[in-house]
């Protein structure tokens, strides 16, 4: 059973990553929350995803650098191909893995900013789905202006 299946996820020496290894592979790990690839892409995404965990578990900080390069390296590209296998979100093991990595990892950045459970929405969807009108997103969509 690896480090985050069932343990604590922490490696005993709370100093193994240093600030710029960590923020690079928490910055890899929230940015795919939000990629959308195709299924083999991210069958290859959840297999550096465990290269990732047992490089953290073991205590390998080089192969830990490389899996991270590789996490980045694996997202999306600009340009689809017309007819090309359908685009998906990272299907549910794969956020789960993620998400175990993040946590593990420290789950706060150098900046002090933690890390979230899920992708974090952009503005304009939090006023959406938050006025900030104190209603808790009852379905009112009033502006700032609107009476409230």
């Amino acid at each position: 059973m690896g480090a985050l299946e069932g343990g604590t996820g922490h490696l005993p020496e709370s100093g193994l990553l240093d600030d710029e290894t960590r923020t690079d592979a928490l910055d890899a790990l929230g940015d795919l929350l939000h990629w959308r690839l195709a299924p083999q892409r991210w069958e290859r995404v959840g297999q550096i995803l465990e290269a990732l965990a047992r490089a953290f578990a073991e205590g390998d900080i080089d192969t830990f650098r490389e899996a991270t390069t590789d996490l980045e390296l694996a997202g999306p590209v600009r340009i689809t191909r017309i007819g090309a296998t359908p685009l998906t979100p990272a299907p549910e093991p794969v956020r789960d893995r993620a998400n175990h990595l993040v946590h593990a990892i420290g789950g706060v950045s150098p900046t002090g900013q933690a890390a979230s459970a899920g992708p974090t929405l952009p503005a304009d969807q939090v006023e959406r789905s938050d006025p900030g009108d104190g209603s808790g997103g009852s379905g009112r969509r009033g502006g700032a202006n609107s009476p409230g």
